[in-house]
């Protein structure tokens, strides 16, 4: 029995298609495509997960990601204490994407008494910064005041401890 190379061919391209795993190659001189945030791949980017949040400050806080639209614990964080859980930092890369944020309240007591949450700060990965870095900014702002480096191990990805301070959060590897 004879084959010839066109018959082997389709069936090879037929058997491969059916099995699933058959993948087109991008024709010579294509380029990847590009992302919104510029040349850099999001691929390439690695993932800052918060493991832990540790409180050192005088009041309960709240760690709300807006992203996920879900709190980092079901109740607020004590006065220096320390919980476990997850969440993952977003990547921002413009004004316009300000609302994925992760979001620290205080929890204080106003003049009449009455407890209410007070916004702290916003953390999240500037999509253009090298080392992956984590930033915390004011005023849900990317722009102005421009949002600085969260101080201590906040770059490289991966599993992080938050510490909330009244002033500014740090980062610790977990």
């Amino acid at each position: 029995m004879r084959i010839s190379g066109r018959t082997l061919t389709a069936a090879i391209a037929g058997a491969l298609t059916v099995g699933g795993t058959f993948a087109a190659c991008p024709p010579a001189g294509a380029t990847a495509p590009r992302s919104p945030h510029g040349t850099k791949s999001a691929a390439m980017a690695l993932v800052t997960t918060i493991t832990e949040v540790e409180n050192v400050t005088d009041r309960p806080v709240t760690v709300w990601s807006k992203e996920a639209n879900s709190w980092f614990s079901t109740t607020p964080i004590a006065a220096h204490s320390t919980i476990t859980g997850s969440m993952r930092v977003p990547w921002v890369g413009n004004q316009d994407e300000m609302n994925k944020a992760i979001q620290i309240y205080k929890i204080g007591v106003t003049n009449s008494g009455s407890e209410q949450s007070f916004f702290l700060y916003d953390l999240f990965q500037d999509y253009h910064q090298p080392n992956n870095q984590v930033m915390y900014g004011f005023y849900n702002s990317y722009d102005l005041p421009r949002p600085q480096p969260v101080p201590g191990d906040s770059t490289g990805g991966g599993n992080k401890r938050l510490v909330i301070a009244p002033d500014r959060p740090y980062m610790r590897v977990s």
